[in-house]
């Protein structure tokens, strides 16, 4: 599959939600066994999700419990072939990420599957998991991603005891940090997270524009109405990629004459230009 940018939350224990998840066409979804779910019903929604794993048509990533309690059960019950990544909330200690990365690992071998066959996305929503950030990154190979905790009144706002506010300024640093780590470690995609204002498209296609300027790829959702407005803001505009493509069209034609340095519509392009136009086009 290509990577889930743009994927959508659904409480486990609601998983009716799933099926109709897949009319909005998010790249994957997000099925909760956390704070969506009360404490007293964890194992059973944890079973019932394992149940209907195999019939789910999109992709599949499953938030698990941090709780010593839930953890391992989560982790064993959800690492197997019909699972893409598991989520992990409140990541602060790469040692964790190592313990459950080997319980992973035991999971996949006991069901046939090569290690690293199902990723792991740690998120950020302490400030220690996020002063730590690239080393949960690279503590081990499945981790794929990370999702910033960037909701309002979410675990990361709480522990930094910050306002919040649609400009995003209370959580900038926080929020590019996490970016940062995470191009410095080298994943491949970096995940925002959930927008909670689900009936003011307006404010989360700006939430979504800060979003894409920092630098990340995609984002969380919690409302099927969501996804559109999330794709379209992420995704690059015509006049972006009309301009790369020709940056690169020229850039090359040059370089076959002799020359690596051109002025294109006014601005200077060298081979650091060049690289981040083939980047942006995916050449």
């Amino acid at each position: 599959m290509n990577y889930p940018l743009i994927t959508l939350y659904v409480p486990g224990t609601r998983p009716e939600l799933i099926e109709k998840a897949g009319r909005c066409s998010p790249d994957a979804v997000i099925i909760d066994l956390e704070d969506t779910v009360p404490t007293d019903r964890k194992n059973q929604v944890r079973q019932d999700i394992a149940d209907i794993l195999p019939s789910v048509a999109l992709p599949a990533l499953i938030r698990v419990n941090n709780e010593p309690d839930f953890l391992e059960a989560d982790l064993k019950a959800m690492t197997n072939a019909h699972v893409y990544a598991l989520f992990l909330p409140k990541a602060e200690s790469p040692e964790q990420i190592q313990q459950v990365d080997a319980i992973m690992a035991a999971a996949e071998r006991e069901a046939g599957l090569e290690t690293n066959t199902v990723k792991l996305i740690p998120m950020m929503e302490t400030a220690l998991g996020v002063v730590r950030c690239f080393e949960l990154a690279t503590a081990a190979a499945r981790v794929e991603s990370v999702s910033f905790g960037s909701a309002e009144d979410g675990d990361l706002q709480g522990d930094l005891q910050c306002a919040w506010s649609l400009e995003g300024t209370e959580l900038l640093y926080a929020r590019s940090k996490v970016l940062l780590d995470a191009r410095a470690a080298r994943l491949p995609y970096v995940l925002d997270g959930a927008y909670s204002d689900i009936k003011n498209d307006d404010a989360l296609r700006t939430d979504c524009q800060l979003s894409k300027r920092l630098g990340y790829d995609g984002r969380t959702l919690v409302h099927p109405q969501q996804v559109p407005v999330a794709r379209e803001t992420y995704a690059a505009s015509a006049d972006e990629l009309d301009y790369y493509q020709r940056l690169i069209g020229a850039f090359e034609a040059a370089e076959a004459d002799g020359s690596a340095a051109i002025s294109l519509d006014g601005k200077l392009v060298d081979y650091a230009m060049y690289k981040k136009a083939k980047t942006f086009v995916g050449v």
